[in-house]
């Protein structure tokens, strides 16, 4: 993956027992495309969810500039200081908030010796997983079964993203985007305009997917892109003529190893080619 990496008014609440930012305004499986091994959210909200959630704090942003190779570290750190901002860490969660950029450069470097490409300068789909767990929670949650965040590929684009809203309603972290067809990391740290059931499922338990949302809260690590708290509606999103900002499906092809912290043996750009890619908090 290579390594190239407007704000909103908004205003504290708490929303079961976390501080969570919500910008002013509201509005919103079979297909889901997560390979049927793997699912994400289980479990039912344990409170109403809200038609607009941010989890967002401008002092905690970390931006990879200088180091053009450390988009994936940059949103590590930044997605770990809002979980901390929000405590919704949870049981075993050790991190604490900075934005030094020596720590920026410390998470690319322990991404770069557990990730899965075989080459390059930034990290993968892998190393950001795998960062977020090791940083977040410890090594101990690094396998499969024990992480807290894990990736992802969807067939569609609206699998992708409305399994993301459900990820921010149920555990108040952020999602990783693999954005520019891979080769960066953005990732969405709200949404806004949700109407209808998100977690609603048909007679086979599969999520309908039925609800609608206006669209996320959107932040860039790279400072050029100008997008820290961005708000982007849903088909901009999908349909923008600046790629900075589709999403698009994967196509890297250097993450050629196999992923040792998941059984079996595969290219790990297998898993990803083809797909929208996201890098989800499952707990």
């Amino acid at each position: 993956m290579a390594g190239a990496l407007r704000a909103v008014l908004a205003c504290a609440v708490t929303i079961a027992g976390l501080p969570v930012f919500l910008a002013s305004g509201s509005s919103a499986s079979a297909a889901s495309g997560v390979p049927p091994a793997r699912t994400t959210d289980t479990r039912a909200p344990t409170a109403a969810f809200p038609a607009t959630l941010n989890i967002f704090s401008s002092s905690l942003v970390r931006y990879q500039d200088p180091n053009y190779s450390a988009c994936t570290a940059a949103s590590v750190q930044t997605m770990l200081n809002f979980i901390s901002y929000t405590r919704s860490g949870g049981s075993g969660f050790r991190w604490s908030r900075t934005v030094s950029g020596t720590t920026r450069d410390a998470i690319l470097s322990w991404e770069r010796s557990h990730d899965t490409m075989s080459g390059g300068r930034g990290s993968d789909p892998h190393g950001w997983r795998n960062a977020l767990n090791y940083y977040g929670w410890g090594s101990a949650t690094l396998g499969q079964g024990s992480r807290v965040y894990d990736d992802f590929s969807y067939s569609s684009y609206d699998a992708a993203t409305k399994a993301a809203v459900r990820a921010l309603i149920l555990t108040r972290k952020p999602v990783g985007v693999l954005a520019w067809a891979g080769a960066h990391a953005q990732f969405l740290h709200g949404y806004y305009g949700l109407s209808g059931d998100p977690f609603a499922k048909d007679s086979a338990g599969n999520y309908t997917n039925k609800f609608t949302f206006s669209g996320f809260y959107l932040t860039d690590p790279l400072r050029s892109s100008s997008a820290v708290n961005m708000r982007i509606g849903y088909a901009t999103l999908r349909d923008t003529s600046n790629m900075r900002f589709r999403l698009r499906r994967y196509v890297e092809n250097d993450s050629l190893l196999d992923d040792p912290y998941t059984p079996g043996t595969r290219r790990s750009v297998d898993e990803w080619y083809g797909y929208f890619v996201l890098i989800v908090p499952v707990r």
